[in-house]
């Protein structure tokens, strides 16, 4: 077997399967071509060693036809799995927080941060390297999602404004929050309401498990949006309208809940939250049930006026910006 066909050989063991055979007569054809053009027909065998070494070594080569096949996660499968590796940590992070929250203060059990820390740094590289190996296989079989149905227009840039950016780990600790009360909501309802103190009485929340599955719908809405985000890499007008339209739905939850929360203590002659506390000597039980009630009404009640204020300031940015965008188009062009 001649030097060359060695090279050709070698240059073929770095190729992809399916494309070698054509690849290695292309690549023949053309080393043997520019050896006559350069040497003639019959080229020595130290010009052949020479010209070889010119060319280059044979994976190197291979690489040049088949740059994908030189990445275990190439660029067109690169941006999915970054998008799913952060929520896939959210998860980790939610799941081993609840577990820890179940047991500390449902159970009663005793805790170590280091054995919580242990246990997360565990289960996140456990859960990267299941994730890892799925899309080496991907890769090596040269799966391509199709993520965008439309050909790509350069006039679909969006324009530079740093206020449309995202702030990740905002994104991640709200994909973390969310995950991990959604698993709540979901695995573990009889467990939602609060404790005393760690290993005390446990007493329930009857309002949210009343209205669960619109907490349930509000908190997938809030998760789903945060996942776009966390894709899209920058906020968009779409976004924008989407968010206000999640803000809205959480309004109308958050009221539900607070409306139900004011109905569950007039029931019980509950009278304000201080009233409550100055109380606490003449009530002979389920003070803290009050107390509780009373500090979830209030949390809520908060979240119900910070969600009002975000999604006004959201909406007067977006007429601002089409009042704004309206004025510069109507001026006249400057005269010359």
């Amino acid at each position: 077997m001649s030097l060359i066909d060695r090279y050709i050989q070698e240059v073929g063991r770095h190729l992809p399967r399916k494309n070698r055979a054509d690849i290695k007569t292309e690549l023949l054809s053309s080393v043997v071509d520019t050896l006559e053009d350069r040497f003639g027909t019959e080229p020595s065998e130290s010009e052949v060693e020479d010209f070889l070494k010119e060319f280059g070594q044979p994976r190197e080569v291979a690489a040049a036809y088949f740059p994908e096949g030189q990445y275990l996660i190439g660029p067109s499968l690169y941006p999915l799995f970054r998008m799913i590796a952060w929520i896939v940590v959210a998860a980790v992070l939610g799941a081993q927080l609840l577990a820890w929250g179940v047991a500390v203060f449902i159970a009663g059990e005793s805790f170590s941060i280091l054995e919580l820390l242990g246990s997360m740094l565990t289960s996140i590289p456990v859960s990267l390297g299941w994730l890892v190996l799925t899309f080496i296989i991907l890769q090596r079989f040269e799966v391509k999602p199709d993520l965008d149905d439309e050909p790509w227009d350069p006039q679909s840039l969006p324009q530079v404004n740093e206020e449309e950016d995202i702030k990740r780990g905002e994104l991640i600790f709200g994909l973390v929050f969310g995950i991990l009360i959604l698993a709540l909501v979901f695995f573990f309802p009889q467990w939602i309401g609060f404790v005393t103190a760690p290993g005390g009485k446990f007493y329930p929340n009857p309002v949210i498990i009343q209205y669960l599955g619109w907490v349930k719908a509000s908190l997938v809405a809030g998760i789903g949006l945060n996942i776009y985000l966390l894709w899209q890499g920058r906020r968009s007008p779409v976004s924008r309208l989407v968010k206000i339209a999640e803000n809205l739905f959480s309004i109308f939850v958050l009221a539900l809940l607070v409306q139900g929360h004011n109905t569950w203590l007039a029931a019980r002659g509950a009278g304000g939250f201080f009233d409550t506390l100055e109380s606490i000597s003449s009530i002979t039980g389920g003070i803290w049930e009050l107390v509780g009630m009373h500090a979830f009404r209030m949390a809520f009640g908060v979240a119900l006026i910070v969600t009002v204020i975000e999604t006004l300031v959201m909406l007067y940015r977006i007429v601002r910006g089409k009042v704004q965008a309206r004025t510069i188009t109507v001026l006249p062009p400057a005269s010359a």
